[in-house]
């Protein structure tokens, strides 16, 4: 199977609602109410946000190739901090993958997630990204991001991110309109 990732836009929305009912409701529902209402109007502010300014939010979807039918999303944020530090950090707000797929195919969409946000947060020039989870049964999503060299603590993982720039700097050439070289 072969899949796509791609910023969200309003016809996913309901797509990702239905599959966070589906899915992941009773994660929840002895914590927080659901609320589908709230959470479509919460994806649709961020969708909005990340197409006027893709350094704000991150919400992408996995659809399959053939079929566009939704496998996964992601979703993370960055501007948080902790209370111990004003560095910033790379939030991961929402990680979901379709549970009826086989475990090898979930696993390679969540290291695909990984190397989204990761890319996203080097992008941004955020040094840290935080992923947590809430699921009862969460082994298996931290035990992945410890191969990808998170520090795992609790249900917290982080990781420091080298976001020095490689390779040549880009050189900067003269204005032709004002004769003037920088």
């Amino acid at each position: 199977m072969h899949w796509t990732w791609t910023n969200t836009t309003g016809t996913d929305i309901n797509t990702i609602v239905a599959m966070a009912q589906d899915h992941f409701e009773t994660e929840i529902d002895g914590v927080f109410e659901p609320d589908p209402i709230a959470y479509a109007r919460n994806l649709t502010l961020a969708t909005v946000a990340q197409f006027y300014n893709p350094g704000l939010e991150l919400l992408k979807v996995a659809k399959q190739q053939d079929t566009d039918r939704m496998l996964a999303y992601v979703w993370a944020i960055r501007g948080e901090k902790t209370p111990w530090s004003d560095e910033e950090l790379i939030c991961v707000k929402i990680a979901h993958v379709d549970l009826s797929l086989p475990v090898r195919q979930r696993l390679r969409l969540v290291t695909g997630m990984v190397v989204l946000w990761e890319t996203w947060a080097r992008e941004c020039g955020v040094n840290v990204v935080c992923s947590t989870t809430m699921r009862r049964d969460q082994s298996g999503f931290l035990d992945l991001h410890r191969r990808l060299g998170y520090d795992v603590r609790g249900s917290y993982a982080y990781k420091r991110l080298n976001t020095t720039p490689v390779g040549l700097p880009i050189p900067v050439m003269p204005s032709e309109e004002s004769g003037k070289t920088h």
